[in-house]
């Protein structure tokens, strides 16, 4: 049986950093590539339990107060198919 893997690529890491400097409290130039990387594995997660490939900002880390989402696209994420024994 073949299951897809997904993992955030370079563009993927782009959109992540993008959204957290124009949405979370320490602005982007906080956030270095481990950080993102860290980022992107929630998302990942989130794509392993069946959800869109999704962050959130909780709210007291917003610029705007608010719980900020977001989703990363489909040319933010690679996919393998991987051969697993049943």
């Amino acid at each position: 049986m073949k299951i897809k893997q997904y993992t955030v690529n370079s563009k993927g890491l782009k959109e992540i950093h993008h959204f957290l400097a124009e949405n979370h409290k320490k602005g982007g130039d906080h956030f270095d590539e481990e950080m993102l990387r860290a980022w992107a594995q929630d998302a990942e997660f989130q794509l392993g339990e069946g959800n869109p490939a999704s962050i959130e900002i909780r709210s007291w880390d917003s610029v705007s107060g608010h719980t900020e989402n977001m989703t990363i696209s489909a040319e933010g994420l690679d996919c393998e198919e991987i051969e697993i024994e049943e």
